[in-house]
């Protein structure tokens, strides 16, 4: 069935922050006091859950919001530095073109998120969910649900993480995995998505 309103994450989804990330991993740790981590380990780690990698570098979950809005802040200073992955805006376009509404639930700031979408795909978006807690976006998808006066299966989540899978399900909004963000193929397939993406141009495929 044809979804009436498709969720996107923001981080690792609609935009490419990774390149940021990884500049200020070593800020991030003396910040914070966690175990350093370097550029090669980001890669390895994307088959790893959340879970994991906080475990493995000693990030307690008190810490998480702190170190979220630190990133964020550092973010909006250097939000020039980000960009949309390539075609996202073309499949934005295409989406609400076919009256299909869009909506972004994301841990991110929405002046982040407003910054890097510009003014235009940005009035494409029906509704907003910024600064969801790590492990809270089911709460917030259910928020958008009921903005758009849809039932959880006529929408379509889109997320990078294990963590936005968990979440859909949560919700019981079906979900697609994209592979070009900050989670890899393996790892997110061994969550069962309904749709694992390989590329953007799949958005459109499984949506229309």
């Amino acid at each position: 069935m044809k979804p009436k309103l498709v969720i996107f994450d923001f981080d690792g989804t609609l935009a490419d922050t990774k390149p940021f990330m990884l500049s200020i991993l070593d800020h991030m740790a003396e910040r914070f006091h966690t175990r350093p981590m370097d550029g090669t380990s980001l890669e390895h780690l994307r088959g790893y859950t959340t879970r994991q990698i906080m475990k493995m570098y000693n990030v307690p979950m008190w810490k998480l919001p702190l170190m979220a809005k630190e990133s964020q802040k550092l973010l909006f200073q250097n939000i020039s530095s980000v960009d949309l992955f390539p075609g996202i805006d073309q499949v934005m376009r295409a989406l609400a073109e076919t009256e299909m509404r869009l909506a972004v639930v994301t841990s991110n700031q929405l002046r982040n998120v407003l910054a890097v979408l510009g003014e235009e795909l940005t009035r494409l978006v029906t509704a907003f969910e910024c600064e969801a807690g790590f492990f809270g976006k089911a709460a917030r998808l259910r928020r958008v649900l009921r903005a758009a006066g849809v039932r959880p299966e006529e929408a379509l989540s889109f997320g990078d993480d294990t963590r936005d899978i968990e979440a859909a399900r949560k919700a019981g909004i079906p979900c697609a995995a994209v592979t070009w963000g900050y989670g890899d193929a393996e790892a997110l397939g061994g969550h069962r998505p309904d749709y694992l993406l390989t590329s953007v141009e799949q958005i459109l495929e499984i949506a229309t």
